[in-house]
């Protein structure tokens, strides 16, 4: 059965059943694995069909009662569907031969059909829908390139230097994109917080349109935020009521003022950017369209740095209550035409400048689980509302704040390992243990312990004792020195269990490991007396 997706429909259409079954019979034994054939014994039945599932081969009769075959081969045509078509016909006529031609058949037969005149008609209109299909795709590839191109230009004059004009509209010129910019257009930029597939059917939604006509660009920009240019008026009402009506709300849609130069088009961009910012400081609703206005970046505002600041150096003292209070206060609005946008814009790049990056430049990138959060925080775009941004600003706060004292912590706690490491090996030969140690560096005794062991990578004992044999080792070599006398130096208060351990740690007794390595000629007799001790 998956093999019958390959198969051409094939019709055959002539009111007398012998020659339809006659006909499907002939088809059927040679071409099976090639056609469905189906039958109709009238051109309204036929009409029906074609009308009802895609038909790639039309055989049909010419005179048929009721409609006949130039009248079927019209009517199909004029409902969008157009077969190739075999003229079947009793009747050496050219102007027959001639009409046919006029409605495009491809092949023209004769009655009674003869069965290879038939399979070199079939193979004939085979090879030629085999070429369409070819030119087809190959349109189809030519046009997606053009219309990639197109979206990579007009993504690329988004974010453009619009100072040379001549260049913009060059550029714009060269991927076909002047019929949209150079018209009455506007930008639109969409924002669908409710739903994370929101821009993607924003795009069906837009394919849609422009297979049917629609004029439009449309690509997405860094924020991840769907972008559109368009003359057509009414299409950003059209975009968001259709979204609201499949998503997951709020749907929001800032329009630029409308343009007539390709050249401003970055300009726009932003204007639509900021019209969306909008949708911050309004209540909440299914959908709108945030139209800009001449006066849209107009307004300026004044953050209070001096509290920012403060802000910043409370990050990891542990005053999280009164870190969190200063916060809601930098988030009240002020009174302003734009309804604070401009506010919550300046307040934002303090915050990204002045707190957050400055915790990364500070004390680098090693909290990765904050690393989504401060990407999301980064930019305004991200959000539907200001009660979303000033939430997620407060959790990237405590986890910064969490996560600076952490480092901090960590910091002393090597600091004081360093100490107690130093001390070890400053003192190494004399009657040690850890609560000499951890007293050393005030530490609580089981504390002491793991932490030493995180450090070090083993226990106090052990790396004592290894501290320890490393030293008996330099004696070895660097000395003549008795064993015993050495195991003395290094802190064992006897020298078989200096031996024991010795051996355990090297995998030789103390006196073998001399006797590879010393400097010094080895006194068999002392040696030999000390090594049985």
């Amino acid at each position: 059965m998956e093999g019958r997706n390959d198969m051409r429909t094939l019709l055959i259409v002539d009111d007398e059943r012998n020659i339809r079954l006659g006909l499907k019979a002939m088809i059927d034994r040679e071409c099976a694995d090639r056609y469905e054939t189906l039958t109709a014994e009238s051109g309204r039945e036929a009409l029906d069909i074609i009308r009802s599932r895609k038909t790639d081969i039309l055989i049909t009769d010419i005179r048929m009662p009721e409609m006949d075959g130039f009248a079927l081969i019209r009517e199909a045509a004029e409902a969008g569907h157009r077969p190739a078509v075999i003229i079947l016909s009793g009747y050496d006529d050219f102007a027959y031969a001639r009409e046919a031609i006029q409605y495009g058949v491809k092949e023209y037969l004769l009655k009674p059909i003869v069965r290879e005149e038939l399979y070199r008609a079939l193979d004939r209109v085979e090879e030629a829908l085999r070429r369409a299909e070819q030119t087809e795709e190959l349109r189809q590839q030519a046009e997606r390139y053009r219309t990639d191109m197109a979206a990579s230009v007009f993504a690329y004059l988004l974010v453009g230097d619009s100072a040379d004009e001549a260049v913009v509209m060059q550029r714009a010129e060269a991927a076909g994109l002047t019929e949209l910019l150079t018209p009455d257009y506007a930008v639109g930029v969409l924002k669908t917080a409710g739903d994370p597939l929101g821009r993607a059917k924003a795009e069906d939604w837009l394919k849609q349109r422009a297979a049917e006509g629609m004029r439009a660009i449309w690509t997405v920009d860094r924020d991840g935020l769907l972008v559109f240019a368009s003359p057509d008026p009414g299409l950003a009402e059209m975009l968001a009521g259709e979204l609201a009506r499949i998503c997951e709300p709020p749907v929001y849609v800032g329009l630029s003022e409308r343009e007539d130069s390709a050249a401003r088009l970055p300009e726009r961009y932003r204007q639509a950017k900021r019209a969306l910012k909008r949708s911050l400081v309004m209540p909440p609703v299914r959908s709108a369209v945030l139209t800009a206005s001449p006066a849209c970046g107009a307004f300026a505002a004044d953050v209070p740095m001096d509290e920012v600041r403060k802000l910043a150096n409370m990050l990891g003292t542990g005053r999280d209550q009164e870190m969190a209070a200063l916060a809601g206060r930098l988030f009240e609005l002020p009174e302003s035409p734009d309804g604070g946008v401009a506010y919550i814009e300046a307040l934002s790049r303090a915050l990204n400048e002045q707190v957050f990056d400055q915790v990364f430049r500070t004390f680098g990138e090693e909290s990765v689980e904050v690393l989504k959060l401060h990407r999301r925080v980064g930019s305004l775009d991200h959000y539907a509302s200001l009660a979303d941004y000033r939430r997620d600003v407060e959790e990237l706060l405590l986890l910064l704040s969490d996560y600076i004292r952490s480092l901090r912590s960590a910091h002393a706690e090597h600091k004081e390992m360093r100490a107690a490491v130093a001390y070890i090996r400053e003192n190494y030969w004399k009657d040690l243990n850890m609560a000499m140690a951890a007293n050393h560096v005030s530490l609580n005794y089981a504390y002491f312990g793991q932490l030493f062991k995180e450090y070090t990578g083993e226990s106090f004992v052990s790396y004592l004792r290894r501290v320890r044999i490393e030293k008996a080792k330099e004696l070895l070599v660097h000395t003549d020195a008795k064993v015993y006398e050495i195991a003395e130096r290094v802190g064992f208060d006897n020298v078989k269990h200096f031996n024991r351990v010795f051996k355990e740690h090297e995998g030789i007794t103390a006196l073998e490991y001399r006797q590879r390595h010393a400097v010094f000629a080895p006194d068999a007799a002392g040696e030999g007396s000390a090594g049985r001790m």
